[in-house]
């Protein structure tokens, strides 16, 4: 096979966990059969372990002594220290985009979240988180520079098997939708006080839809504050 093709493939299986990371398919500290992965891809061991490693460097998997890869999981401190750098960088970036937003900005955020509420209203949940991707990574790049981007598009992709709890949820999407529409309004007026605050309010819903579901937080009153964060069996 040549490289062209193997890259492509290593393409497709990183996309595929990526998915099923999103829809819950996988879950935190699920293994990865490296078997399993190159029965369902056709691929070849070499082609399975190179994709394994571009998700370990995505950070949505981890490899474990005599466990092998397995997804990603959090201990609580993990969770609350990752958020807090979300919510630095996201606000700085809020802070370097002119205000008021651009026309070009305006309209392009505008078609996107025309296709992302049309995709709501179909039930295309995949569809719909390909578009919140593309939603707020165009504002973050609106800040011109391009380090900052790249630090939140990082912490963003590590945090998908925290933000996946926000996807399956009716009203956390309706919440999303109204959101993605006033932070439009607030870029078009210069309401920066505004977006600033939006900013940082719109990843709350999804971090407590996860908190709700793993029981790592109750070890808080314990003192047991690095424990994992677990899925309820």
């Amino acid at each position: 096979m040549s490289q062209k093709q193997n890259a492509i493939q290593v393409a497709q299986i990183v996309q595929s966990v990526k998915q099923d990371i999103i829809f819950g398919r996988l879950r935190p500290r699920e293994r990865l059969i490296e078997e399993d992965i190159t029965a369902q891809f056709e691929a070849s061991r070499h082609v399975v372990r190179a994709a394994m490693n571009e998700l370990e460097q995505l950070g949505l998997v981890t490899r474990r002594p005599n466990k092998g890869v397995t997804v990603r999981d959090f201990t609580v401190d993990e969770v609350e220290q990752i958020y807090e750098i979300r919510a630095f960088l996201q606000t700085e970036a809020a802070n370097q985009i002119p205000m008021p937003a651009s026309p070009q900005l305006i309209s392009a955020l505008e078609a996107i979240h025309a296709e992302y509420c049309a995709a709501h209203d179909k039930g295309e949940l995949q569809r719909v988180c390909s578009l919140n991707n593309q939603f707020h990574r165009t504002i973050w790049e609106a800040c011109k520079n391009q380090y900052l981007a790249t630090l939140i598009d990082r912490v963003w992709t590590e945090t998908i098997g925290i933000r996946c709890y926000g996807i399956g949820d009716p009203a956390l999407l309706a919440l999303a939708r109204r959101e993605h529409g006033e932070m439009i309004e607030m870029l078009r007026s210069g309401d920066r006080e505004g977006f600033l605050r939006l900013t940082v309010e719109h990843m709350k819903p999804s971090l407590e839809a996860y908190k709700r579901a793993h029981g790592g937080w109750a070890n808080r009153t314990t003192g047991q504050a690095d424990s994992r964060v677990r899925v309820p069996a």
